[in-house]
Formats: C-alpha cells, structure tokens, sequence
C-alpha cells in the first residue's frame, strides 16, 4: 500500500482526471484495451514506434485496432506522441502501472463489468423498482443480516483488488489531519483493512481497529490477516455486526467508507445512533462515500457512478433473472444518493456538531462531525 505521505503528494487534478476515465463510457474501453495489450506497461520500459509496437503485438492487434487504442488513448491522456514515437504521460505512470505510487487497476477492472451493462441503462431508466435495503437497518434481524452477508462473501472475497487500490482515494480524505492528535482509530466496514492499513503505516501510535462482518468467512479474515502481516502492520480485526454488537472502547477516530450510499433514508438515522455511541467524548466521525456536495462537477461524477450501477444492476437481472428466495440481488434497485446536507441534519439528529463537508476525489466525498 502507498503510504499516506505519497498518496498527499499526487496532484488533485490528475487523481480526479484518474479516476473521470474509469467513469467515461467511451474512455473506459480504451484504457481497458490498453492494460489488455500491456501498453502502459511496455511504454514505461520506454517511447516506441507504431511500427515497432505492431511488431510486438502483431499476435493480439492489427496495426490498425493498434493505431486506435494508441491515438484515442492519446486523446484521453494515458498517451502522448513525440517525433512519431508514443510515449506514457504522467497520469498513466501514477496510476495504471502495477507499481504505480497511487495504483488505481483495481478500480479499472471493477468497472470492467460496466463496458457490456451500458446498453442496460435506458431499460433501468424505464424499469427499475425501488432498493429494498431493510436488512441494512437497526429494525432488521441479526440472523437476517447475517445470511445475507453471507450470501456476499464471494463477491466481497471477488473485490478485494478493488477495495484495496481504492483505498488511497479513501485516504487522501485524511492527508490534512493531524493523526497525532489520535489515539484510537475504528474502521467500519473495512473490507481488507487497506484504509486501516494505511492509517497504521502513516502514525504507528495508533491503536487501529478494523471492523467488518466479512471476517466472520474463515477465508476472508485469513487473506486479511496475512496481508497485514506481510506488511508489518498491527491491525486489529473484528467480525462484527455493528447494529447488534459493540464497537471497540475509547475510540476517538471513527471512520465508515462507502458504508451510508447502502442505506436507504428509513435505515440511516439507526446508524448514526449506533456511530455516535460508539465514540468517546469529543470524538471525531469521518465518512468517506459517493455524496452529493452541490458541486456541478463532483455531482456529475456521482450520477456517472450510480447511472453505471443502475446497468449493471438491469443488466445483470437480464443475464440471470431472479429464482432464489436468499439471492442478495433482491435488495438491489434504486435508492438516491445522499446529499451532504441531507445527511448532516441526520447526524446532527442524533447528537453530531460541527459538521463539515468537502469534495475529495469526485465522486468520493468527505462528512465529518465530533461528538
């Protein structure tokens, strides 16, 4: 993982022009064409003649379907073209190499699936029903939850390379806070532990907490661990189901990503309840989620992301329609996403002040408030 320090030191507008091309309907099959031709990874090696990248690839692509991939990709910044010779650009080396300082592969390929659903959206624009997320509140059943994260484990196990490079984008949330001022720091819904993981590596003092129902699949909370321990890392790991069960003590530092765009308006105000009990006096609430700022550019990028979903939603309804009672697929459906103001008054409600909110990689944004 890259450390907190490098990913503050990657300008804002190319991160944001990073991640735009994952978004772009038209941009994303190019770059996917491009890592699918290992172009970025020969370019690093250095600049190269069409003629001799056809020379190279003449088993995969035409000269022709090769001369598109490299001049649209030109077009979308991954390349540039000097004296007849391509080269990589600085956006592709920071992000779209293995080693890159700020690795977002894990991004491109969990938009992967977007590319064939497109067509699907003019169908869910017609046909979509209401998200039913009930079993994400206060009010569902434990045993209920816990079936239908069950149901998940393979999926979540699928996305791990996605939760993992996006967690640089999650953190650069917090490059401008003064970790030192912690003690105690818990993750909800941590997935892997990648944003934990980083925060761990950015101020060692810290008593890290990583917290997500998944760790109760034998399989997952293994991988996890094993990697935290590859790293050197001192995370703890909970399997917790956060509505029924309690957070760890003394936890001035809480942090939910990606955790309020999975709630409907009905199951929200139980979570906020459940955050702010689980903080100490004079803590501080950090969400980091694809909200609305009224912003016209992030806003944009939010209803790029949820009009995407929404195909693959259809798309995927389509393929393999609906037969088992316990399929996880019945919850999907519509749900708006949430407005930052729209969600302060529901942290405000249940005992937040100084609530702030600020765009931080679009569509990601940042929702933070103390108790």
């Amino acid at each position: 993982m890259p450390s907190l320090a490098a990913i503050a030191r990657v300008p804002d507008d190319l991160v944001a022009a990073a991640v735009a091309l994952c978004l772009d309907a038209a941009a994303l099959p190019v770059l996917l064409r491009a890592l699918d031709l290992d172009l970025p990874a020969r370019l690093a090696r250095g600049p190269a003649t069409l003629d001799g990248l056809a020379a190279e690839e003449a088993d995969r692509a035409t000269s022709v379907a090769l001369e598109m991939v490299l001049e649209l990709g030109c077009g979308f910044g991954l390349f540039a073209r000097r004296d007849r010779r391509y080269e990589l650009t600085v956006l592709a080396r920071t992000c779209f190499l293995a080693d890159s300082p700020l690795r977002l592969l894990g991004l491109v390929e969990r938009h992967r699936r977007y590319v064939a659903a497109i067509a699907a959206l003019p169908a869910a624009l017609r046909e979509t029903k209401r998200a039913d997320r009930r079993v994400w509140s206060s009010e569902a059943d434990a045993g209920a939850q816990a079936d239908y994260f069950r149901a998940r484990a393979a999926f979540n196990e699928a996305s791990r390379d996605y939760f993992r490079d996006t967690a640089s984008l999650l953190a650069r949330a917090h490059c401008r806070r003064d970790l030192a001022a912690h003690r105690v720091v818990c993750d909800v819904g941590a997935g892997p532990a990648a944003f934990a993981a980083i925060l761990k590596a950015a101020a060692p003092h810290l008593q890290v907490h990583a917290v997500e129902i998944t760790y109760e699949d034998p399989a997952y909370l293994a991988t996890t661990a094993e990697d935290l321990r590859a790293a050197g890392l001192d995370v703890a790991l909970h399997a917790l189901n956060v509505l029924h069960e309690p957070l760890p003590p003394a936890i001035d530092l809480l942090t939910a990503n990606r955790l309020f765009s999975g709630l409907d308006r009905d199951g929200a105000d139980g979570w906020a309840e459940r955050l702010y009990a689980a903080l100490a006096p004079g803590g501080t609430l950090a969400l980091v989620d694809f909200f609305a700022t009224g912003e016209p550019a992030h806003d944009r990028s939010v209803a790029a992301l949820v009009a995407l979903w929404m195909a693959w939603n259809r798309h995927e309804l389509q393929r393999a329609p609906l037969t088992d009672p316990s399929d996880d697929r019945h919850a999907w459906g519509w749900n708006p996403p949430w407005r930052c103001d729209e969600l302060a008054r529901v942290l405000a409600r249940a005992g937040f002040h100084d609530i702030r909110a600020r765009s931080v990689v679009p569509p990601f944004a940042l929702i933070e408030a103390r108790k």
